[in-house]
């Protein structure tokens, strides 16, 4: 093999190694919901519980298994697995189940989450704080 070759296959696979990856944090972060919001097309928007709403009062978003669950360390999954996004300042997850969608964004540097719940004719908003689990 002559000498460019293998300088082109060692500089080939050294700028593979330097190509941006996604960083993957812990395997999730426990999630606490402050404040639901359900919103209508026709009433808007109005604060309820989460009893009223139906929903867990604590989350877990498990970035290995792209997963929400309900409840801190795990619990049930509440929709099938979906995609993440991560970079150093923020997570965003998201995914379906059925008619349903959800999204969850957490800002890293605050520990502030925004999450929604979408159906047909009716939205969940949701806005709490999420720590990192080891």
């Amino acid at each position: 093999m002559s000498k460019w070759v293998k300088f082109a296959l060692w500089a080939f696979f050294l700028g593979l190694y330097f190509l941006p990856m996604p960083a993957f944090a812990g395997p999730g972060y426990a999630c606490s919901v402050a404040e639901i919001f359900e919103c209508t097309a026709v009433a808007g928007c109005q604060r309820v519980s989460a009893a009223q709403a139906n929903l867990p009062p604590f989350v877990t978003l498990d970035v290995k298994q792209k997963r929400l669950f309900s409840g801190l360390f795990g619990g049930e999954g509440l929709f099938e697995p979906g995609e993440v996004y991560e970079d150093p300042n923020v997570l965003i997850l998201h995914g379906r189940h059925g008619l349903l969608t959800w999204s969850a964004v957490v800002d890293k540097a605050s520990s502030q989450m925004s999450m929604s719940i979408a159906n047909l004719n009716k939205t969940y908003a949701q806005f709490g704080a999420c720590t990192p689990q080891p």
